[in-house]
């Protein structure tokens, strides 16, 4: 009933009448029509008002509400009277019971004018931006609305133009206020609102303060209350100048600080724009999704949106707050795409044609070209593989327009009226051979530029450039990383093939590649395929050249970075974003274990794992084209989030080189001329196992530099042999001045030698040593690599060897003999015993009975005094035992201590000559 009580107020103050009459009342009606048919009949028989009335347009929401502002005209008692009743009948002022009526008659036809004028910004648009087919469909279907919708209590229009970087949002907007006529434009960078205290610079700060003054936003809609206003990145800005617009998005007001006003946005339109999500503008299923079904690609953006987040104070909140989500889902969400090649060329085509018309009218000078359009193609591809429309737009005159001044410069005698723009034959062929579909997304894969060469004649008033020579070069370094990202993007040469050795892991990761391959196979079954894996181990083994060759084999390009790149989430960003460009590709992460586990580095390190996640985890699942590799000598300090099972699933150890691996280096080594002729290879390869390429390469290194310092020609086999060492044990100590201790230490160690070869001459050792190092005095080394069943009479024997030792030495040396050098002897004999029949149930006394576990079970000592005594008599047996060898071979132990105090070191060779000559 507010509507009529509004209606007679405005005829009751048009007549100039000091209050509202039931007269005033009764004329009113005649202009509103029935919302509640009941309520409106009642109305109708209260005011003695035939329902077969004439209607009138009369009235307007925006009279209506101007109405409502004007000072209050009372009611005469009979329109009291008549109110009081319709109380009583349940009709008081707040009931809907009328709306405004209108003639449809007069308005036949409206829509045509409406119809035009959308048209018409629907057109300059689409000559304005490109490869944006549905972004414009979506703004005109918004301006449309504008049209025929009333003012609410809200902005005219709410847009958020989202999508990559460079693709025509803020440009629309600008184009929007020139289509639609009389509104004036004003855009603000919302990267310069990054503190909480920015809002005043929108708002206005109050009075009393040292910069106090108008809001730059305010004053602005103040001044034009009919405009267009751009928050341009709004995610840049800081949370609370974000929440600052809620007020204006949801009531269609905002309060000036300064002045105390409220400023009226209800005729303004609102533009949002962000890049936030714009990682997804590569992705095939979401392109896929924004063609079939652009409504369910909306809110995916949105929700992908939601989860963005940045570090504002050392927090990780949102990167646009939920409230303000909120606000923004309400309005028009607008998806812009990546330029194609076609769009970006359209974009140059209308750039050429404004900067030919400036040189033209500045210079005098006509500018000609037969194939413009062709033309244009051949510079757009100049700035391959990353377009970006505004360096475009910014540097096209660099191939076009300064080559014809710097000619002008240099040449200032000729005469030129035309400059002539020609492609050459050999050009207009290329352009004829490129696939300008897939040719950028090749030149970005494969790491290529196209490059062309120009040259200039002249031909009586004709200047002529010629473009020729275009061909396709792989770019350089500079070139490359010319964003300083770190991210390196190649097409790995390497394959399996060239990694010698590996053969185990090699394999695991063939089965790997093909289920890379074979992912639309996957998918047709029901199978999700990998997203990652890992490959851990101790440094040097190889990782990074087995992901390359993972690469090769898969036929997909490869995108390296290292841990400490991910200490920066704008890189995680970037990263995925240029794989998802590329993809299917691979991104390959070294030192992933940089990345810092959550819960311990702070707000800072939690962001950056969840946006790895985030990263990981694709948007909607749907992110199957890129497969990570990650590398990790510590795989213990991986946040267990990013290992889970459907993320970097498949772990991988990649081991020591191998007897093949090891080949292939000491091969490759040995045929620097540095190194003699008669070094036996496969005693190198033995003597290094265990070793990784870095500790080859080292060697190498190393033995080089000896010779260059003792000014060596050649170096021998003891040469490569001590630098193995060193690299294995250490530096050598002096013990000269200790002549017994070093005695000592070859008997000790020459019966360790004879024992083992006489118990277990299967088990092959390296070498014997008396050269005393930083861990050890001497030392009996065996091949690492091979393998032995742990049967009692293997570790019984092992007992035995353990044993040799010391026996020797109280043999030779008496009493004098029994000192601390059997301390790690004597460690082992125990280990062997205890593991013999505490765990592995080896003894008739605690024969099958594993007691190690059950003391962990039961958190109690048990068997213990069987234990004891089993373990002493074991023991005492191989102490028995070791003490008849050690007699029985004691000539060999000799011969074998003597020898090595001559030679320092023995291999197997000399210590099998020497036993079978005693």
């Amino acid at each position: 009933m507010r509507r009529l009580l509004l209606g007679a107020k405005y005829i009751a103050r048009e007549s100039n009448s000091a209050h509202i009459s039931v007269a005033h009342l009764a004329e009113a009606i005649r202009s509103l029509i029935a919302v509640d048919d009941t309520a409106y009949r009642a109305l109708l028989d209260a005011l003695n008002v035939s329902d077969t009335h004439e209607k009138t347009e009369r009235f307007t929401p925006e009279l209506l509400q101007q109405v409502a502002s004007r000072p209050r005209l009372s009611y005469s008692d009979e329109v009291m009277r008549l109110l009081a009743g319709l109380k009583a009948r349940g009709l008081d002022a707040s009931s809907e019971i009328t709306e405004i009526h209108f003639s449809l008659e007069q308005r036949k036809g409206l829509y045509q004018s409406v119809i035009a004028g959308v048209s018409e910004l629907q057109a300059l648009l689409r000559t304005q931006i490109f490869d944006q087919d549905d972004a414009v469909e979506a703004v005109s279907d918004a301006v449309m609305r504008m049209a025929w919708r009333e003012r609410e209590n809200r902005p005219r229009a709410i847009f958020s133009f989202l999508g990559p970087p460079a693709t025509g949002k803020t440009y629309m907007a600008q184009l929007l206020g020139q289509g639609l006529q009389g509104y004036a434009v004003r855009a603000f960078d919302m990267a310069q609102f990054p503190s909480d205290k920015e809002g005043f610079a929108l708002v206005g700060l109050r009075k009393g303060f040292e910069s106090a003054g108008e809001g730059q936003l305010t004053r602005f809609v103040k001044q034009h209350p009919k405009s267009i206003i751009v928050f341009d990145e709004i995610e840049k800005s800081h949370t609370r100048v974000q929440t600052t617009l809620l007020r204006m998005l949801s009531a269609g007001f905002l309060k000036d600080e300064y002045s105390d006003e409220d400023i009226d946005f209800r005729d303004t339109i609102v533009v949002f724009t962000s890049n936030l999500g714009s990682r997804y503008y590569s992705n095939r299923s979401f392109l896929g999704q924004t063609r079939k079904n652009p409504h369910q690609a909306r809110e995916t953006l949105l929700q992908v949106i939601r989860q963005e987040t940045k570090i504002e104070g050392g927090n990780q909140v949102a990167a646009i707050p939920p409230e303000m989500m909120s606000r923004l889902a309400q309005g028009s969400i607008i998806l812009f795409n990546r330029l194609s090649l076609d769009g970006l060329s359209r974009i140059a085509l209308q750039q050429l044609h404004r900067e030919r018309k400036d040189f033209e009218q500045k210079l005098g000078l006509a500018v000609e070209c037969d194939d413009l359009e062709t033309l244009v193609k051949l510079l757009v591809l100049g700035f391959a593989p990353e377009f970006d429309a505004r360096v475009l737009k910014s540097r096209l005159s660099d191939y076009v327009f300064d080559p014809v001044t710097d000619y002008l410069l240099l040449h200032q005698d000729v005469d030129v009226e035309t400059v002539e723009l020609r492609l050459g034959e050999a050009a207009t062929s290329f352009l004829a051979g490129l696939d300008y579909e897939h040719v950028p997304n090749q030149l970005a894969t494969k790491h290529q530029k196209i490059y062309f060469d120009h040259d200039i004649e002249i031909d009586g008033s004709r200047l002529i450039l010629s473009y020729s020579r275009a061909r396709i070069e792989k770019l350089s370094k500079q070139d490359d990383f010319s964003d300083a990202s770190g991210i390196q993007l190649d097409l790995p040469e390497v394959s399996f093939a060239d990694i010698a050795g590996h053969k185990q892991i090699k394999r695991r990761l063939k089965e790997v590649v093909n289920l890379v391959r074979n992912r639309p196979l996957l998918a047709a079954q029901g199978i999700k395929p990998p997203k990652g894996m890992l490959l851990y181990g101790v440094p040097g083994t190889g990782k990074t050249m087995l992901a390359k060759a993972f690469a090769h084999e898969a036929g997909l390009p490869f995108l390296a970075c290292s841990g400490n790149d991910l200490l920066n989430e704008a890189f995680i960003q970037k990263l995925f974003a240029r794989a998802r460009e590329y993809a299917p590709a691979i991104i390959f992460i070294d030192e992933v274990d940089a990345l810092p586990r959550r819960g311990v580095g702070g707000p800072l390190a939690d962001a950056l794992v969840n946006r790895m996640l985030v990263e990981i985890d694709g948007f909607n699942n749907g992110d199957s084209d890129i497969f990570i590799i990650a590398a990790t000598n510590r795989k213990e300090l991986i946040d267990p989030a990013i290992l889970r099972s459907g993320r970097i699933d498949l772990h991988h150890e990649v081991p020591n080189l191998d007897k093949d691996a090891r080949r292939w280096f000491i091969e490759r080594m040995l045929k620097n001329p540095v190194f003699g002729p008669d070094i036996d290879i496969d005693r190198i390869i033995m003597l290094t196992a265990g070793f990784s390429g870095a500790d080859l390469e080292k060697i190498t290194r190393e033995s080089i530099l000896l010779a260059l310092r003792e000014g060596l020609s050649t170096l021998s086999e003891a040469h490569l042999i001590e630098q193995i060492n060193l690299q294995k044990y250490g530096e050598t100590l002096d013990l000269a001045f200790c002549h017994d201790r070093l005695r000592e230490t070859a008997y000790h160690e020459a019966a360790h030698a004879v024992i083992s070869r006489t118990l277990l001459p299967e088990r092959r050792i390296e070498q014997i040593t008396v050269v005393a190092r930083s861990s050890f005095l001497g030392m009996v080394s065996y091949d690492s690599e091979q393998e032995h069943d742990y049967t009692r009479d293997f570790l019984f024997r092992m007992s035995c060897v353990a044993l040799a030792g010391r026996a020797a030495q109280v043999k030779q040396f008496g009493a004098k003999g029994l000192d601390s050098g059997a301390s790690g002897d004597l460690r082992q004999v125990m280990q062997y015993a205890w593991f013999a029949i505490g765990e592995l149930g080896m003894d008739d006394a605690l024969y099958n009975v594993n007691s190690a576990a059950l003391q962990e079970k039961t958190r109690s000592p048990v068997f213990q005094s069987v234990l004891e005594s089993r373990v002493a008599a074991w023991i005492s047996a191989a102490t028995e035992q070791t003490d008849s060898l050690v007699n029985q071979h004691w000539s060999r132990i000799v011969a074998v201590a003597e020898q090595v105090l001559i030679d320092e070191i023995l291999d197997e060779r000399s210590l099998n000559q020497l036993m079978e000559n005693h």
